[in-house]
């Protein structure tokens, strides 16, 4: 996460009256991080020692992903060579799981320095949304079985995230699977063509140029992604179909 802390790029925690008051009475379990002490309560010393913006957002998006059920821990933070940019790295378990626990992180510490404290109400509705997304990104069963089983046997996996499949090993060795079907049959090759998004999506990461898009699901995300794609005209059409509309404004 790219984190620009604006006026509280000089101001340590130290410095922010009722901030160490504010954080750990929202976040009391942030004493099982250890940090560089090395002991329990270490982070939370450093708090309140004093220790910049960025180091503590990066603990407090580890912490509300283990309040969620997701043990995670690994975690730096690193300014730029832009004076107030800062690059926060932590562990994530799934993709939308980090980039939530990212913005909810900010909220809770630009709410403690503003107002001393962060409701339990959004806290719960935090912890309840992450939970939520660990969920929709959780692999099914059959799924869950056989990466297992290629941990075990030491096969590096990787979610391709088109149409739930899953890539296990690199290079000539690599094989995909969706569920329990392999890439010996023809039929993931049809699955990923009838998806627009993920095939453009596979062509991309491959380097293959395509052209820009992306899908909405609400008419209230429109005016985003047509910013997004660059603004009119605009083709529009179906997920899995083939029908198409031009359209030159709305």
């Amino acid at each position: 996460m790219r984190l620009d802390l604006e006026d509280l790029v000089e101001r340590y925690s130290c410095d922010i009256p009722g901030f160490y008051e504010g954080i750990t009475s929202a976040l009391p379990s942030l004493v099982e991080h250890h940090c560089s002490p090395g002991v329990r309560g270490g982070f939370l010393s450093r708090v309140q020692r004093g220790t910049l913006m960025g180091h503590i957002i990066e603990h407090v998006a580890l912490e509300l992903q283990n309040l969620a059920g997701m043990s995670v821990g690994f975690g730096r933070t690193r300014e730029t060579a832009t004076p107030g940019i800062f690059q926060v790295v932590y562990e994530y378990q799934s993709e939308q799981v980090g980039r939530y626990a990212g913005r909810a992180a900010v909220r809770l510490c630009q709410s403690i320095v503003e107002n001393g404290t962060y409701s339990e109400e959004e806290l719960n509705q935090d912890i309840e949304d992450l939970k939520e997304l660990k969920a929709q990104a959780a692999l099914g069963p059959s799924t869950d079985a056989i990466v297992s089983e290629a941990e075990a046997r030491g096969i590096p996996w990787l979610e391709l995230k088109t149409r739930f499949m899953i890539q296990l090993g690199y290079g000539v060795n690599q094989k995909r699977i969706q569920a329990t079907l392999s890439g010996h049959t023809s039929i993931l090759g049809v699955e990923l063509a009838c998806d627009k998004e993920g095939t453009k999506q596979i062509l991309r990461n491959a380097g293959i140029p395509v052209p820009r898009g992306t899908v909405i699901r609400y008419f209230d995300d429109l005016k985003d992604s047509v910013d997004f794609v660059g603004g009119y005209p605009i083709a529009m059409k179906p997920l899995d179909e083939i029908t198409v509309a031009v359209l030159p404004s709305i």
